[in-house]
């Protein structure tokens, strides 16, 4: 007969569940310490990476890295809660098993407390005879049960380990934040805030900026200057090329001052590198320690540079040196409204080194740069004054107008940009301010010489310019202490001009002038253009022409020791032709000596000496015809000289008649005597006589070493010599009667004098005689 099971005793139930209460507090706190340890770990590796560095001089972790670790400490707690307590927690826990446990640490049990709860929490039937047997088991079971202690079930030394360093780890966090309070608050902050709080330094240090050297030219001085350049927002620009010097100051005044500052910098070409600043030496009046660097990579600059400074434990990090170009001026013009004076229409070129303008111009003058700029400096070189231009808005064209230009414009032009940088040379241009010039005035006098008679007709020419025009132009005649007169004159499209003044036509009783002999007339041409800058135009004239008015007969003794000193000048020129008649005859006699060969040319030059070597006869053959053809080049050139001079006789007895005709004293026999008889006959010895020896001395010196076909040409040649010669004889003769008939007129000339002379004493003889008769 089957019959129900019984319950688990109370007392059996109660020490289980005491087991098992025992393992979930065991599993909690074992949880609990672990994760403590874990956050322990995590604040001090944190801090040592957040603070260690900074020691070193590096920066603190930045806020990207301190979310990482604050990530990982709450990941890591995350999981070490839901591995060691929550998932462990929530196992369930059997009668059976926690039977088991006591059973396996308490043997004296004997089964019976694990037989006991299996068979109270058995469904299947049972006979009496097993009732009876589970029955004794229990009463077993519970005899034993006063032996069991759970707490034995559990080791303690795994919790007390994890214990003992959870509240190491507390009480270590917790000593720090009582000795080190303000380091503990900053580490809190920048690890659960994620603050930019940084750590205090030992060090303080300040990048003061970076030093260049400007050049300064002002006009005559030229220098340069170190310029202090701060840094804005970490960036400062410098101009490309430029070499620096970086400052750096540190506060003597902090707990630690540096011993030396470390520069690391990044060049935009990839280059990266570490090195020292020098210290230069002790703390100023404001206590402030100064670093410099100036050398590589900060000399010649081409390319932008990063930088970080390091000071002991203070790290300035993300500074930038940005290497820019410099500005410059890239086209320069003048806008010129020119004078009206000019009667030129307004104009615009390019400013360069010939700029020139008319004075009285209106100048704008416009210059455009490379890049954007927001002041200029207008230096003048000539006034020493300085314009300075502010522009609100960048601008890349500067217009600068002058009203009116007075004087040249010497410039130098100096540009700051955008990025606060200047060109290193000003720019310079000059405009030249080119004052109206007097008219250009050519005169001088046609057929006459430094003395005329009171008759002469007196002709002018010569040139008039001006670049602007002339308003008038004319000639003032004047005796010297006498009249004076003006007389207009007109010139053509190219300022030439031609003017006759008449004295004889100044004699009547209308006329102006009075001319005497013994008087001075004085001639002078003037021009005034049309400059109006200062109320008149500017007066050129050329240089005066002074004439000696004489009589007649004094003009033709005046001529006539003119044509006596062409007649030697003629002479002197015959005897010059009679020698080169005698050179070309001596040419003959060597080119007669050169046709008998070389052999009897040396034989008849040279006969050797006893013991001496002989000539050889090649040699001194050709050196006879070298010298032989520098002596045709010589009678060339006397033929040319001859030739030049004849033309110079020529133009002066030209010059005699036409001074003649002018002062109104040409006969006819006179004007043909000289035109037919001495003018044209020595037009004839110059072309064609001179110019057919020429052309046969050419000739000779194309055939000096030729001797057959040479002497025939030499033989034409002798007789055009003496073909001229024979033309200079006669022309001298017709020379010498016009001597005799200016000697015959001369002598006229004082019969004449002595006749009014004699007349005139006879007339004062006479009114003697007649006042004496009245007395």
């Amino acid at each position: 007969m089957s019959t129900s099971r019984d319950p688990i005793p109370d007392s059996i139930l109660q020490l289980l569940d005491k087991l098992r209460s025992g393992i979930r507090r065991y599993v909690i706190l074992e949880g609990i310490a672990t994760i403590l340890i874990w956050l322990g770990i995590v604040f001090w590796v944190g801090l040592a990476l957040d603070y260690l560095p900074v020691t070193f001089g590096a920066s603190e972790m930045p806020v990207e890295a301190r979310t990482v670790v604050l990530g990982i400490a709450g990941l890591g707690s995350a999981w070490l809660l839901f591995q060691l307590i929550l998932r462990r927690v929530w196992v369930k826990l059997p009668n059976r098993s926690m039977a088991l446990l006591i059973e396996r640490r308490y043997p004296q049990f004997g089964e019976s407390l694990l037989t006991t709860v299996e068979a109270a929490e058995s469904t299947s039937e049972m006979d009496a005879y097993e009732q009876e047997m589970l029955a004794q088991t229990r009463r077993d079971a519970l005899a034993t049960l006063p032996e069991a202690n759970v707490t034995e079930l559990f080791d303690p030394t795994p919790l007390w380990r994890k214990g003992s360093l959870a509240v190491g780890a507390l009480l270590s966090i917790g000593l720090f934040a009582l000795v080190a309070l303000p380091a503990f608050q900053t580490w809190m902050s920048r690890l659960v805030m994620l603050s930019d709080t940084t750590w205090p330094r030992l060090a303080r240090i300040e990048v003061v900026g970076v030093e260049v050297l400007q050049r300064s030219d002002a006009g005559d001085e030229e220098g340069s200057t170190t310029v202090v350049l701060p840094f804005t927002d970490g960036v400062v620009k410098i101009a490309r090329g430029s070499s620096v010097r970086l400052l750096v100051a540190a506060d003597a005044n902090a707990p630690y001052t540096p011993r030396y500052c470390s520069l690391v910098y990044r060049t935009g070409d990839g280059v990266s590198d570490s090195v020292r600043m020098q210290r230069m030496g002790n703390a100023d009046d404001d206590g402030k320690v100064s670093f410099v660097y100036d050398r590589k990579p900060l000399i010649s600059m081409t390319t932008s540079l990063g930088f970080d400074v390091i000071g002991y434990d203070h790290k300035l990090s993300d500074y930038r040196i940005e290497v820019v170009d410099r500005p410059f001026i890239t086209r320069s013009e003048v806008d010129a409204v020119l004078p009206g004076y000019t009667e030129l229409l307004p104009r615009k070129e390019a400013v360069s080194g010939a700029t020139q303008l008319p004075v009285g111009s209106q100048v704008t003058l416009s210059m455009v740069s490379s890049k954007p700029i927001v002041s200029a400096t207008l230096f003048d070189l000539g006034t020493k004054e300085t314009k300075e231009l502010t522009f609100d808005t960048p601008i890349t064209e500067i217009q600068e107008t002058f009203a009116s230009l007075s004087r040249d414009l010497p410039l130098e032009v100096s540009l700051t940009d955008i990025d606060g940088v200047s060109n290193e040379i000003p720019y310079r241009l000059k405009i030249t301010a080119v004052p109206d010039s007097p008219p250009a005035v050519e005169m001088r006098p046609v057929g006459i010489g430094s003395a005329i008679t009171k008759d002469a007709q007196i002709r002018l020419e010569g040139r008039i310019q001006d670049d602007f025009g002339v308003a008038r132009s004319w000639i003032e005649v004047q005796v010297v202490g006498g009249a004076k007169m003006e007389i207009p004159v007109t010139t053509d499209i190219d300022g030439l001009f031609s003017t006759l003044i008449d004295l004889k036509d100044q004699q009547t009783p209308d006329g102006i002038l009075r001319v005497e002999p013994d008087d001075k007339v004085t001639i002078s041409l003037f021009a005034q253009d049309k400059c109006d800058l200062d109320g008149e135009g500017n007066i050129g004239t050329a240089d005066r022409l002074q004439l000696d008015v004489v009589t007649p007969d004094k003009l033709l003794s005046l001529l006539e020791g003119r044509e006596l000193d062409l007649r030697r000048r003629f002479e002197q020129i015959r005897e010059e032709t009679i020698r080169l008649r005698e050179e070309y005859a001596r040419i003959q006699i060597d080119a007669k000596r050169f046709a008998q060969g070389a052999e009897k040319f040396a034989a008849a030059e040279t006969t050797p000496r006893e013991g001496e070597t002989p000539t050889d006869p090649q040699e001194l053959f050709r050196k006879a015809l070298d010298l032989q053809r520098l002596r045709i080049q010589r009678a060339q050139q006397a033929s040319k000289k001859a030739d030049g001079e004849l033309v110079g006789i020529r133009v002066g007895f030209e010059e005699i008649r036409v001074e003649l005709t002018s002062n109104r004293m040409d006969t006819t026999a006179r004007k043909e005597r000289l035109e037919k008889m001495i003018i044209e006959p020595i037009q004839k010895l110059s072309d064609p006589m001179h110019a057919q020896l020429q052309s046969t001395t050419q000739e000779l010196e194309a055939l000096y070493d030729q001797p057959e076909p040479f002497l025939p040409v030499v033989e034409v040649a002798i007789q055009q010599t003496d073909a001229i010669i024979l033309e200079m004889e006669r022309i001298l003769e017709k020379m010498f009667d016009l001597e005799n008939f200016n000697e015959l007129m001369e002598k006229m000339r004082q019969l004449i004098d002595a006749q009014t002379e004699l007349r005139e004493e006879t007339e004062d003889l006479r009114k003697k005689q007649i006042l004496d008769l009245l007395k």
